[in-house]
């Protein structure tokens, strides 16, 4: 079988002149991948943007799945298990199966939108079940397991306990985040690490992560297909197409093929030291010019602008008035992280300042606590005795303090 794999469409994403984006990227790379004639398409989750989506992306929607179930039928046949119970699915064109995403997660209670799709024919939903697709030739075994609270994970993904069936290849869908993949330890962004993912699986497919990557060693196999579009303009999406890949089964190769039509995104960071207005002016309207000579489509610009500008100078001071024009060209955005040499210095006059008090005023904040204790007077000179104190003058703090027990 050959297998088109695609994850993260985020339908429903983007405003302005990105609005129809992430239908036109689902739509050219449907086309696409029908041009290599696929038995079946696999999807990670993340399907929409939003939990709810509103009439105008199901619409759409069911405009972009009409492609798959409108193309040749495919000679297969599915069966649908969960809990021991098994299902024949009917189906036209070419099957989809997917589990839905963290996206499109919503409580037991309430219908997710991949099950409105599966209801409506144009794909079999998974979470926590498996669908077995067979041929003539080979049987595949489908499993998936959707995307949950990520502080859940881990729990979730051990009670279901996927485990491949012998006699077919097995794949696992999942849409998770990864312990490894991230730059630090929490368990609400992630409670798993790979060491958690099951054994022996031909290959196991997971979403959620907008870049592709793949691991291939000799106990795991895993790949991450990434989006379809942009929609957080992350430095390792950069010059970075977005594609979708083909799995055939036989080869058990994977095989990444660019998503047709796209738009280009280039990130890129600018880090000033001292910096006057002019400086910040003139380095970005060179970059851009830079980015901007040969598009082949109105690119997707990230600037990260960073460092020191020059005293008296703050962030809203900057005149980037011209990216505006050449958003005509681009669609640009500037992120501005200064800190200014002013305010670096009242930074700095603050930590002295308050490392001066922590010798002298925090003694004497120690000191009052003590004598709060005590029977000595409220009017009793706390920062004179602290004085004595701190230069030695132990007879004289005693003669001080004796002079205040004799004047009770």
């Amino acid at each position: 079988m050959k297998i088109a794999i695609l994850s993260d469409f985020h339908l429903g994403f983007g405003k302005n002149r990105r609005k129809n984006e992430s239908f036109q990227q689902v739509f050219s790379a449907f086309k696409e991948a029908l041009n290599h004639n696929p038995d079946l398409f696999l999807l990670q989750g993340d399907l929409f943007d939003e939990s709810v989506p509103d009439q105008e992306t199901w619409l759409e929607a069911f405009k972009l799945f009409s492609v798959t179930k409108n193309a040749k039928k495919a000679d297969l046949s599915i069966f649908k298990q969960k809990n021991g119970e098994k299902q024949k699915i009917e189906f036209e064109g070419i099957p989809v199966v997917s589990i839905h995403g963290t996206h499109e997660f919503r409580g037991k209670d309430f219908a997710n939108a991949l099950s409105v799709l599966d209801q409506a024919g144009f794909m079999v939903y998974l979470h926590a079940s498996e669908a077995i697709v067979s041929n003539e030739n080979e049987i595949l075994a489908i499993h998936g397991l959707g995307g949950v609270p990520e502080k859940k994970a881990k729990d979730v993904l051990q009670h279901y306990n996927p485990r491949p069936l012998e006699g077919m290849l097995n794949i696992l869908l999942l849409h998770q985040s990864f312990k490894e993949f991230l730059p630090f330890d929490d368990e609400m962004i992630a409670s798993l690490s790979l060491e958690d993912l099951p054994q022996n699986f031909d290959l196991i497919i997971n979403g959620h992560f907008h870049a592709d990557n793949e691991i291939n060693n000799k106990n795991l196999r895993l790949l991450l297909p990434g989006s379809t579009v942009i929609t957080q303009m992350k430095k390792n999406e950069a010059n970075n197409p977005k594609k979708f890949f083909l799995y055939d089964t036989k080869t058990k190769t994977l095989e990444p093929i660019k998503i047709p039509g796209q738009r280009k995104f280039f990130y890129s960071e600018l880090v000033f030291e001292n910096a006057s207005s002019e400086d910040v002016y003139k380095k970005v309207k060179k970059e851009l010019e830079t980015i901007l000579k040969n598009p082949d489509k109105e690119p997707l610009i990230k600037l990260k602008l960073s460092g020191s500008l020059a005293s008296g100078i703050t962030s809203s001071d900057l005149d980037l008035s011209f990216v505006k024009l050449l958003n005509e060209n681009a669609i640009i955005y500037v992120d501005k992280n200064f800190s200014d040499i002013k305010f670096k210095q009242k930074l700095e006059n603050l930590r002295e300042s308050h490392h001066k008090k922590s010798i002298s005023s925090l003694g004497i904040e120690l000191l009052e606590k003590h004598l709060d204790e005590t029977n000595v007077k409220k009017n009793f000179d706390v920062r004179r005795m602290f004085e004595l104190l701190s230069k030695g003058e132990k007879d004289k703090a005693i003669e001080l303090l004796s002079d205040r027990k004799k004047s009770k």
